[in-house]
Parts: C-alpha cells; structure tokens; sequence
C-alpha cells in the first residue's frame, strides 16, 4: 500500500502566514509601547536628578556658587548657556553629562571627556534637551510658591513633542518632575494659546506664565 504525504493547499498556507503576521503584530505594538513606557519614565527620572541637583547646589552652603550665581559670571547665562556654565565652573559633576540629554529625542550625549579642558568646553545644542532659568533669577525661581510658582527646568523646544501631547516639566514648588498638557494649563488658569504652546521657543519661554523664567 502506497503512503501518501498531504501538501499543505494555497488556502492554508496563507492561513498560517496571516496568523504568523497578526502574531508579530500584536508582539511588536506590545514592545513599542513598553519601550515607549520605559523612555517616558527615564527622561522623568533624567530631569529630576538635574533639578534635585540644582536645588542642593543652589540652597547649600557653598558661597562660590552663590556668588557664581547672583553677581559672578554665571549671572546673566540662561538656557544652555546656564547649563554649560555650571560645567565650566564645577558647580555640576562630570556625571551628569548624559543627563543633559533626553532619552526619547534625537539629541546626542556628549563625551565626557570634552570636560577634560574646562576653559575650552562647548555644551553643543544637540547635546542639550532641556530649558534653564537665568543665573541671577535661578534662586528665586526655585523658591516661589503659591501664586507665584512657576517652571523651572522643561524639555526645549526641540525636545517638546518627545512624549507627543505631554510635556515633561519641573515646577518651582514641586517635588518630582511630571508631563503636563496643554489642556491641563488650561485648567490651572494659566492663559496659553495653541498658537503659543506649539512654539514655545519664541512664543512660550521667557515671556508667558508660568514658563517665563525658563529659556532655551
């Protein structure tokens, strides 16, 4: 008796591969979205050590960086000029370089030994994501409360639709980073127009409330 091998029909074969293709689908959105989940929480985790950092360096007792800060020559430097400044004067440790940059953006981390010459160091804007306050501002910026609060660091305009309709933020009376919306300004009162909040750069920082403490 002769055995016969049954060969798998178009039909089939195109069963199999369909299921095979809604498989790796569902597989791939699932990983996108941890993936997604996991840069939304390491770029919180980034700005909150900046903060925390410029918060102990800024009410600790070291009178260098006060005077750094309120009438030395970091006084007038804002943005990521303020940012290099507290590399170049040793108010910020080498380690956080990297946390210059935002994990989900294309900026790119400098290396650290571009440190090695102080004198000579450049923050190179791609190795930038975030806003900073003015030198001479910064102490009263990181204390104002109430009525008076306001955003101290945030991502820059390159880096602001990172988390798409969320912006990630750190408030003068707030404890940890957190995303903000426009919706939720709104809310809190604050009069900011689409037109505004979709070009923050030169329609948001330094002039509007609460980010006008913030620069690029």
């Amino acid at each position: 008796m002769r055995l016969t091998r049954r060969a798998f029909t178009l039909v089939e074969l195109m069963v199999v591969i369909a299921i095979i293709g809604l498989l790796a689908s569902v597989l791939a959105t699932s990983v996108v979205s941890k993936m997604r989940q996991a840069s939304h929480d390491l770029d919180k985790k980034v700005l909150q050590d900046i903060y925390n950092n410029l918060g102990m360096v800024s009410h600790g007792t070291d009178k260098r960086v006060k005077r750094l800060f309120v009438m030395g020559p970091m006084a007038e430097l804002k943005g990521r000029e303020f940012w290099e400044g507290c590399f170049r004067h040793k108010v910020f440790k080498e380690d956080m370089l990297p946390k210059m940059v935002a994990t989900s953006g294309n900026d790119v981390e400098m290396d650290r030994r571009s440190l090695d010459n102080l004198d000579a160091f450049f923050l190179e804007p791609m190795s930038c994501s975030w806003t900073a306050p003015q030198g001479n501002e910064s102490f009263y910026l990181m204390s104002a409360r109430g009525e008076n609060r306001r955003i101290v660091i945030c991502a820059n305009e390159r880096n602001w639709i990172n988390h798409e309709d969320e912006v990630l933020s750190v408030w003068s009376d707030g404890e940890v980073a957190e995303y903000v919306r426009h919706d939720d300004m709104l809310g809190w009162g604050y009069e900011i127009s689409l037109e505004q909040w979709n070009a923050p750069g030169t329609e948001l920082f330094g002039k509007v409330k609460p980010f006008d403490g913030v620069f690029d």
